[in-house]
């Protein structure tokens, strides 16, 4: 049990102490969010604190392979490929918070990541739907997998709009998600979530409102990446078949503002991918809250979301043991 309390209190520590780091070197590199028709805060605000959530995330991931060598070599692909495009998608989220990229080029590579990720085993072959009814995906189980990555990896990237909001969200969709796989009996599941949360937990001390720092592109497309994967596995009952609803309600709230953000662009005849101000987020401080309010608004209806998947996944445990 003492291996578990070390999995989330290290990132929770390192995110803490390299943050400030990352802020000073963001704003000695002019890598800083300028204010815009578009933004909601004020002034110059430095960028890069995705920096620390993947510094923190990968010395967690070092501590699981040095404590559970043998669970970490069963797994070996998976986690060598979720840290691969953690790196990756790092690497060109902090090229774009300098340089802007061009948007078709960052999609191109989000979905050569997801593909890798499922070759090696990030992926569902199977839906588990109401009344233990399944679903076979067949040959579409790479494609909808893939899709999903890429999906959920943009999504998170456009809800960080507000301080503390994607942080707070992901925090809230990973502790549903380690109760979840918890609950089916998955033992990578719980490592993982546990990571991730203490290396985000200790970014988000610094990106509350008013916040100090955003953890910019560096940091949504890595973490949506990683909690995509995450969600997908932890949504599997049983090998590569996976509870439909489940990671549709974990993530329902990204998902569903960048579906409906993608309509509004297509109808406007402008670029998907084109940034507005029209998110849900946005929608709720134009309606009278404050950052924090609409923020702590929307953590709380992820958090409610998460208890219906939970409860999801606890009436499909039963229906199998029934059947078996």
């Amino acid at each position: 049990m003492i291996n578990y309390f070390l999995y989330f209190f290290i990132p929770l520590l390192i995110s803490l102490l390299a943050t400030p780091l990352f802020k000073r070197f963001a704003i000695n590199h002019h890598v800083v969010a300028r204010q815009n028709h578009r933004t909601v805060h004020a002034g110059q605000i430095p960028k890069l604190g995705g920096g620390a959530i993947f510094l923190a995330f990968i010395a967690g991931v070092l501590l699981f392979l040095f404590t559970k060598p043998e669970l970490a070599l069963a797994h070996g692909k998976m986690v060598g490929a979720l840290v691969l495009g953690a790196t990756i998608l790092f690497v060109l989220g902090a090229l774009d918070d300098k340089a802007d990229l061009n948007c078709n080029l960052k999609l191109v590579t989000e979905i050569i990541v997801a593909s890798l990720a499922a070759l090696a085993g990030w992926r569902i072959d199977a839906l588990l739907l109401p009344a233990a009814q399944e679903l076979s995906l067949g040959l579409l189980s790479y494609p909808v997998s893939v899709l999903w990555i890429v999906g959920v990896a943009n999504s998170f990237n456009m809800i960080d709009g507000l301080d503390g909001l994607a942080a707070g969200v992901a925090t809230t969709v990973l502790l549903s998600s380690l109760a979840i796989s918890a609950l089916f009996g998955n033992v990578l599941l719980p490592i993982l979530s546990i990571i991730l949360a203490g290396a985000v937990l200790g970014f988000l001390r610094y990106n509350v409102n008013p916040a100090s720092i955003f953890m910019g592109d560096s940091g949504s497309l890595p973490l949506g990446f990683v909690l995509a994967c995450l969600t997908l596995n932890a949504a599997t009952y049983d090998a590569g078949k996976a509870v439909f609803l489940i990671p549709l309600l974990l993530l329902g709230l990204p998902l569903t503002d960048t579906s409906l953000a993608i309509l509004r662009r297509v109808r406007k005849g402008i670029h998907p991918f084109h940034a507005d101000r029209e998110h849900v987020h946005h929608r709720l401080v134009a309606l009278g809250l404050s950052q924090s309010g609409a923020a702590l608004a929307l953590v709380g209806l992820t958090a409610i979301l998460g208890i219906m998947a939970y409860l999801v996944a606890h009436g499909i445990q039963m229906d199998m043991k029934l059947l078996n």
